[in-house]
């Protein structure tokens, strides 16, 4: 088989011979699987499938726009070797800037929230970014308002791509993950779930996918106010990002921590999806809306995988927790 034949792929000449190998991660952004639901689906009428967004090489919905971003500002002459790239984060975003400026060669610094999972400051760091950690009773939006202080302080020292405001980061989503799923989904998706943060998901996917077909619901789910859902903003009592546009929901529904958290577990337990916390607030609703559908299509996205969340009340598991009715196996051996 050609290289031109697999994506990403290409041939390089060595004197070993002729190798089919991809440029860097980079080119493997993206083109995430979609996958069926099956035990968790309560409506055989309706078809549920989600967008693995851990699939991507930094392992969330993050790397889109984190490499879009940085490709936009090199072509426009806002980012060069002699910036510094600082950005807010409650961790994707971070993860996904770190990786790909490791690959090109730039220096970061995120501001994060003290409270954001251990496992997220740990893969940061692994890039060769550096954190700087805000108040965490501030959340995601001291993080915000550190990283524009520092910014205002010295605008010529850094280059901030600034999620919440960049419009580049719903044209991402525009471009790629929402032509991705009409692709997948050979154009029958009906409904689209996805949770509010950045909203850049949600924005971008919204408008491609109304662009394609204006019947498809687009539904944003937003935690409730004072939230534990790593990753979401209830737009209430946050800073509300400049690209979000209310009208480009057609609903929204509100999910609690628990609910979340509990849907989260059953994607690894029932379907074998180890996700985050905002996946399972998304899936969560997602699941509701199947329950009222006479048939469809839905789609979610489940923005990352669950490694970033083992030291959080997410998994950090009661050993009773998942007895209900069965017997544990360990019980059941002889010791």
């Amino acid at each position: 088989m050609h290289c031109q034949q697999l994506t990403g792929l290409r041939n390089y000449e060595s004197p070993g011979g002729v190798f089919c190998l991809i440029e860097n991660l980079l080119e493997i952004i993206g083109q995430t699987p979609l996958v069926k639901i099956n035990r968790l689906n309560p409506n055989p009428r309706v078809t549920m499938a989600v967008k693995l967004e851990g699939a991507n090489p930094g392992g969330s919905v993050k790397d889109r726009i984190a490499y879009y971003m940085i490709t936009m500002a090199e072509k426009s002459g806002e980012l060069n070797r002699d910036k510094i790239i600082l950005e807010p984060t409650s961790g994707n975003t971070g993860i996904g800037l770190a990786l790909v400026a490791a690959v090109k060669g730039y220096r970061l610094l995120v501001t994060m929230s003290e409270w954001m999972s251990e496992e997220r400051r740990k893969m940061i760091e692994a890039f060769g970014a550096e954190i700087l950690l805000t108040p965490g009773e501030k959340g995601t939006d001291g993080a915000i308002e550190k990283a524009r202080e520092l910014y205002a302080r010295n605008p010529e020292r850094y280059f901030m791509p600034d999620q919440f405001s960049n419009i580049n980061n719903a044209l991402a989503h525009y471009e790629t993950t929402a032509v991705e799923i009409w692709e997948q989904t050979r154009g029958t998706i009906t409904h689209f779930v996805a949770g509010m943060g950045t909203t850049g998901t949600l924005m971008g996917c919204s408008q491609r996918l109304k662009d394609l077909n204006p019947n498809i619901t687009v539904i944003g789910v937003e935690p409730f106010k004072c939230h534990k859902i790593q990753g979401l903003k209830n737009m209430e009592e946050a800073i509300v990002p400049e690209i979000y546009n209310p009208s480009g929901l057609d609903e929204k529904v509100n999910v609690l921590d628990e609910d979340a958290f509990a849907m989260a577990k059953r994607l690894a337990r029932e379907e074998g999806i180890f996700s985050g916390m905002s996946a399972g607030a998304a899936f969560h609703v997602a699941v509701e809306l199947s329950k009222k559908l006479e048939e469809g299509t839905i789609v979610t996205i489940l923005p990352d995988r669950g490694e970033k969340y083992m030291s959080t009340p997410l998994y950090c598991l009661d050993p009773c927790e998942h007895r209900s009715e069965h017997c544990m196996i360990k019980d059941l051996v002889e010791l």
